[in-house]
């Protein structure tokens, strides 16, 4: 383990998304008040950007946490100047601790092939800002610097850093403490509250107590006829008042001449018993004084502390759909339920299924929506309104109804050219004579389009290049609520395979399916979704199976719900980047000394 704990974790940091957070925070308070974060998948290889007002010098931020910086570096620089963006400076941060000669090598890399000059911030550099000037983001950012290592009392590090304003109160005066963090905050300013705080399982008093020793920057007590009561709230107050300048009271109801605890005595308080404006006023007033200016100001270069104390806003006030894999079902009221003369050999039911869709009562008694064909020898034969009977030879007819509607799912399936593949148990859509399974589709907004069902991937370079097939297959559960509506989830299963159709094993499906997969977000999968289940299609707009009253019949658009407020994309979209290097760094752990070319974020079931 690294001697520092600072060092420690970030060299193991898990929380990507939150270390582009801590870099441009960071970065805010090193020299780059404007700032702007960017991410995303449109990002064109920036992490973040500015430009000085004065000089009209461009910058680029560009962050990353990978061992083969060198690489990185390298690549960040080529796709910056292959899309052409206009900068002097880069700015790259990344989690190694780099030589001198290291960090030469990078400065003349980057000013003799590219032009630019760069600013390059190490895993040293990065620990020097975090032990001093700018220690205050330990504490905001613990999925990085774990707790264990940094104790926490009432949700704060307590680490030396005198940034919070600690407004402490007693229950009785909940509402107007709340009141007063929430102004401050919006203000700008980093409050710790009593009421608001996590202090679950600890006790309130010391946590308090060890807050002042390390983190106040100024102590605001509610003074009130039941805070004076309390007898610990009237020691914390003597502990903060012997510090100079560290109280700001606030008198909230006492009536004139109330006796104040002895080292607050002789401070004026700020009035809350009229106004809670007026009291406010009175509170700013006095830490604009004491020099204390808010931490999170209004400039666009410093939004990026709000979120190091507020959490990432993810939702814009507009509506829009939602659709799920999930497609309305009608099935018959009718199941006939026969009996065999013999019982079938499994082969014989797997041919059988093939084209008469049938579930297994007993060993001789079968049920199905459908008749059974002629060739089937009968002992007997009968009809059954399942709906209304709850169970039949001991198996729930809900559970054979689900059953039959699957298998006739997958009839459809083998009439329209789907393969079935023993080993996976699935359905699966094959490489045509002609080439690859191409499925035109209609998408959800009207567009008709195409999607492809089956395809090859490339594995590795060089010489551990390897290339497979895949093809995509539908996964069938069938469902019922409580009111009686049947539906059908579809999900997409990712069949891999060798050029010659040999199944992969073991972890090797894994790591297949990651790179056949790689940056299919919802986007995507959408599109394959509407394909698979489209391709079965026996008439616009659904799948059936049956004639008749005897049908089952499934829907080929999804539920869709209006959702009356969005997902803001971009803000969602800032951890693509990392989040791509957090897989590769999992496939690689997975892979051993192996490296692939192409990693997925997204991964199917089995």
């Amino acid at each position: 383990m690294s001697a520092d704990k600072i060092t420690y974790c970030l060299e193991r940091l898990t929380d990507y998304r939150d270390f582009e957070r801590l870099c441009s925070a960071l970065l805010a308070g090193a020299g780059y008040p404007g700032i702007d974060p960017l991410g995303g998948t449109g990002d064109g290889g920036r992490d973040a950007v500015m430009r000085t007002p004065t000089d009209g010098l461009g910058f680029v931020f560009a962050y990353t946490v990978r061992e083969d910086w060198r690489t990185k570096l390298k690549r960040d620089c080529s796709r910056l100047r292959a899309m052409q963006h206009q900068f002097d400076v880069l700015v790259f941060v990344c989690t190694v601790s780099l030589s001198a000669a290291e960090k030469d090598w990078a400065q003349s890399m980057v000013a003799d092939e590219f032009g630019w000059r760069l600013d390059l911030f190490d895993l040293e550099r990065l620990r020097v800002r975090l032990v001093g000037p700018q220690r205050h983001l330990v504490s905001r950012h613990p999925s990085i610097f774990t707790p264990s290592f940094f104790p926490q009392r009432g949700g704060e590090v307590v680490l030396e850093s005198r940034d919070l304003l600690i407004i402490d109160h007693v229950d009785d005066d909940h509402a107007l403490a709340t009141w007063l963090a929430r102004r401050l905050t919006l203000a700008g300013f980093s409050t710790w509250c009593r009421g608001t705080a996590p202090l679950v399982g600890e006790n309130a008093d010391a946590s308090i107590r060890l807050l002042l020793e390390t983190r106040a920057q100024q102590y605001i007590p509610i003074l009130s006829p039941a805070g004076l009561s309390d007898e610990l709230l009237r020691e914390r107050c003597v502990v903060a008042g012997s510090t100079l300048d560290l109280v700001t009271p606030c008198s909230a109801g006492l009536v004139r001449g109330t006796r104040l605890p002895s080292r607050l005595s002789d401070l004026t308080t700020a009035e809350f018993g009229e106004s809670w404006m007026t009291g406010l006023r009175g509170v700013l007033a006095r830490l604009s004084t004491r020099g204390i200016e808010p931490s999170l100001d209004a400039a666009r270069g410093r939004s990026i502390a709000l979120g190091d104390y507020l959490p990432v806003r993810v939702t814009v006030a507009t509506p829009e759909p939602v659709f799920a894999n999930v497609f309305p079902l009608e099935l018959p009221d009718v199941m006939f339920i026969v009996e065999v003369r013999a019982e079938p050999s499994a082969e014989q039911l797997i041919e059988w299924r093939q084209l008469w869709p049938c579930a297994k009562v007993t060993s001789h008694r079968f049920a199905s929506f459908l008749p059974p064909p002629d060739h089937i020898k009968l002992d007997g034969r009968g009809q059954l309104l399942w709906k209304e009977v709850p169970e039949k030879d001991g198996r729930r007819t809900r559970d054979i109804a689900k059953e039959l509607a699957r298998r006739s799912l997958e009839c459809v399936c083998v009439s329209k050219g789907l393969r079935f593949c023993a080993n996976r148990k699935v359905y699966y859509y094959p490489e045509r004579e002609r080439g690859e399974w191409v499925q035109p589709i209609r998408h959800i907004d009207g567009r008709n389009t195409t999607v492809q069902l089956t395809g090859e991937r490339t594995k590795g370079w060089g010489d551990r290049a390897s290339t497979f097939a895949y093809q995509l297959a539908p996964l069938f559960s069938v469902q019922a609520d409580y009111a009686g509506n049947w539906t059908v989830v579809v999900s997409v299963y990712i069949r891999v395979t060798t050029l010659e159709g040999a199944l992969f094993e073991g972890k090797e499906i894994g790591r297949r399916r990651k790179v056949v997969s790689k940056g299919w977000w919802n986007n995507k999968w959408l599109p394959r979704l509407l394909g698979i289940v489209q391709g079965l299609e026996t008439e616009v707009g659904c799948v059936r199976f049956g004639e008749g009253s005897s049908a089952v019949i499934m829907q080929t658009a999804p539920l869709m719900w209006e959702c009356p407020v969005g997902l803001d994309i971009v803000a969602l979209s800032g951890g693509y980047d990392l989040g791509e290097e957090l897989a590769e760094y999992r496939s690689r752990d997975d892979e051993g000394d192996e490296t692939t070319s192409d990693v997925s974020t997204v991964e199917e079931g089995n």
